[in-house]
């Protein structure tokens, strides 16, 4: 308790020294779309709050560092001022000396080449030809550094030292403020800050173990083994562990550092870089989630992706609404566009402007179709803004990835279109999906579900039967006993009325005169016999 309380201490700190309270009574306005050559007046005043905020969160370390990076690609959720400024927390971490690093190598196991064991004063760069401790790239998890072992060039990416208490700290206080987030962040009612939570702390407890990259790193060279210009560097397993990740070092240039080529070999990278990506999500189902233009290197022979920490995964099921969403825009076909984004966003028409919706979806696949040079991939983001939906967070993770994709291939290509690069993948997609053979496979498949259900038929309808039978029967006893209730009230209501004939005429037939007497006898004798018929009946 004491060191959560000195944590908050802290965060309390630094959130008042860039007076961010500001932003729990301000209006952080959603609704707007402006871009970087026409920017809106609420662009303006917003800047600065979010330079705050970026800053704020580099000073907190790690935890908050990468809860920014997260935010900057949920453009669903935060303003696009704010993804624009939080993004820049990818490349601004300060490094940590090397001395301080090395403590990552400790309980390192593995023997120095040519010996069964360590020797007793092992220091882990003996394992190296040759350890550049400056490193080359430094981010709030980890920190990149080229070495050579055994003759071949390698990159070494090494964990922080004493990242999980803090992170944990962190992650303690940010559940404790979560509704304070939703405020301060202008987060929509439909967001659910519980799952956003709990798949931060998933994604932050797989990205502190650098074995889960290594595994990312052999899928993504399974999924690419057959395709020639997309290179995925090799891991050395014998030397990596959950805190050191040793892999190929991928030569070449990154995007922004690129030399001057010819157009042609631009429009080339750039057709390479869009139908790799565009196979990882629509085919593949598992894509590079972070691909910036650091982490795409471009080659003599194609292009190598590098950094795995962040992947995406898609199920089947949001993979086949994608496609049929993006299929919708290539064909122009707005009842699919529109049936497909409703599937993806989980609402109901009644929920929406249907009119005004179908308008704004109009506009995108117009857009999509017609424009060259824009950007494209965020206007589902905006949508979703507008009308206050909240994206799956597969999907969300998607489009900033692809609004990433589309960024480093317009700067290649200033005239490049996502969707004709599309084209051919979508075609080829669906020829696939209702190709024979695919459809041969999937009856094998599931042909032994559906055997199951054809022999627990019989049975099934025999249960619904019997359901059927006990639900009549207990309607049945419940009407019996209904009647059976009915009839003793009426019994008794004829009891009593018999009853006070027979006292009022017997008092008549004593006490009376005359005509009065005759009419009490009468009707006292009456009531008897009245009695005894209703008493016959009975037995």
């Amino acid at each position: 308790m004491f060191r959560k309380f000195r944590r908050y201490v802290t965060v309390f700190k630094v959130f008042s020294k860039y007076n961010l309270f500001t932003l729990l009574y301000s209006e952080v306005n959603q609704y707007y779309v402006s871009t970087n050559r026409n920017p809106c007046f609420i662009d303006v005043k917003n800047r600065d709050k979010a330079i705050k905020l970026r800053k704020a969160f580099e000073e907190l370390g790690p935890t908050f560092i990468k809860l920014g990076q997260i935010l900057s690609k949920r453009p669903d959720l935060v303003p696009a001022i704010y993804v624009e400024e939080l993004s820049n927390l990818q490349d601004n971490v300060n490094p940590l000396d090397f001395t301080k690093m090395k403590v990552a190598f400790e309980g390192f196991s593995c023997p120095l080449p040519g010996t069964d064991s360590a020797p007793i004063d092992f220091d882990v760069l003996d394992i190296f030809d040759d350890f550049n401790e400056e490193p080359l790239a430094c981010a709030s998890i980890a920190q990149v550094y080229e070495a050579v072992l055994n003759g071949k060039k390698v990159a070494v990416k090494v964990t922080r030292p004493n990242l999980i208490d803090t992170i944990n700290l962190d992650l303690a206080i940010l559940d404790d403020l979560k509704f304070i987030i939703v405020k301060a962040l202008g987060f929509g009612s439909n967001f659910d800050i519980e799952s956003f939570l709990f798949e931060f702390k998933d994604l932050l407890n797989k990205e502190l173990d650098l074995s889960n990259e290594a595994r990312n790193i052999k899928r993504f060279q399974a999924n690419f083994a057959s395709v020639e210009g997309v290179n995925v560097p090799n891991v050395y397993d014998e030397f990596s562990n959950e805190n050191v990740l040793i892999m190929d070092y991928m030569e070449g240039t990154t995007i922004r550092k690129l030399p001057d080529i010819s157009d042609e070999k631009k429009r080339w990278y750039s057709n390479i870089i869009s139908t790799s990506y565009l196979k990882q999500v629509y085919v593949d189902g598992f894509y590079h989630a972070d691909p910036h233009s650091s982490n795409i290197i471009l080659q003599e022979d194609g292009i190598a992706y590098i950094d795995f920490g962040a992947v995406g995964v898609i199920d089947d099921e949001l993979r086949r609404n994608m496609l049929n969403l993006f299929y919708g825009i290539y064909k122009e076909k707005m009842d699919v566009v529109f049936e497909s984004f409703l599937k993806i966003t989980g609402i109901n028409k009644e929920d929406i402007d249907v009119r005004r919706f179908r308008m704004d979806l109009d506009d995108i696949i117009s857009k999509q179709n017609y424009s060259s040079g824009e950007r494209q991939s965020d206007n589902y983001a905006n949508l979703a803004l507008k009308y206050n939906l909240s994206l799956p967070s597969e999907f969300s993770t998607l489009e900033r990835a692809l609004i990433l994709i589309e960024a480093n291939c317009l700067e290649l290509d200033p005239n490049f279109n996502l969707l004709t690069n599309a084209k051919p993948l979508i075609t080829k997609v669906f020829m696939k999906r209702y190709s024979p053979f695919e459809a041969a496979e999937y009856l094998q498949l599931e042909g032994d579900r559906y055997l199951e259900i054809v022999k627990n038929l019989p049975q099934g309808i025999n249960d619904v039967i019997e359901t059927i039978r006990g639900y009549r029967i207990e309607r049945f006893e419940e009407k019996s006993k209904e009647i059976k209730r009915y009839r003793a009230i009426e019994s008794s209501l004829k009891y009593g009325f018999l009853a006070a004939i027979m006292l009022s005429s017997a008092y008549m037939a004593v006490n009376g005169s005359g005509s009065l007497t005759t009419l009490g006898v009468a009707g006292f004798v009456s009531s008897i016999l009245l009695f005894g018929i209703i008493f016959a009946r009975r037995i």
